[in-house]
């Protein structure tokens, strides 16, 4: 009798012990984070307040006075505007433009954004992401993360905001 209780018990113990760790090891190897997040831009050197979206597959930041300053299309295109990161306070960003990107607002308005890529920092993770510009005034968040920018690398808690610490210096 005793015997079987063992094997019970141990059948029982590995089992639960398992579970637990393959729950963990699928959490370990991605960041949490809330729905709400301070990103840190390090090319330009400030933070940005961002909705996490995974109802939007791409993201988007507020940006204002768009100029193209390259002549062509292509590798040449340049692009040039700016970003409020908190009231009252721009940065003025210019970076390669990758392509132009149809965004469908309705059924019936459709959209083309510039696209360009920038580096950002997520609590631990580092990486470079496509993000369209768009003049989001009167939206609420300044920038959105969509699904290919997050995919492989973070698990939402929306029952969270502000979930990880910037690597950035204080703003």
């Amino acid at each position: 009798m005793s015997r079987i209780f063992f094997w019970m018990a141990f059948f029982i113990f590995t089992t639960t012990m398992s579970l637990g760790f393959m729950k963990n090891a699928r959490a370990d190897n991605k960041a949490i984070i809330g729905w709400l997040e301070n990103v840190y831009l390090p090319e330009y050197d400030f933070k940005i307040r961002a909705k996490i979206d995974t109802g939007a597959k791409n993201s988007s930041i507020h940006a204002t006075h768009i100029e193209y300053v390259g002549k062509g299309k292509g590798e040449g295109l340049r692009i040039r505007f700016k970003v409020m990161y908190r009231k009252d306070k721009y940065r003025t960003i210019e970076a390669n433009v990758l392509r132009e990107v149809r965004i469908k607002k309705s059924r019936f308005i459709k959209r083309t954004r510039p696209e360009i890529e920038m580096e950002i920092c997520l609590g631990e993770v580092r990486k470079r992401i496509r993000v369209n510009l768009e003049e989001r005034g009167g939206m609420n968040y300044r920038m959105i993360l969509g699904r290919t920018a997050l995919e492989g690398d973070f698990l939402v808690d929306v029952s969270k905001v502000f979930v990880t610490k910037s690597q950035s210096r204080k703003e």
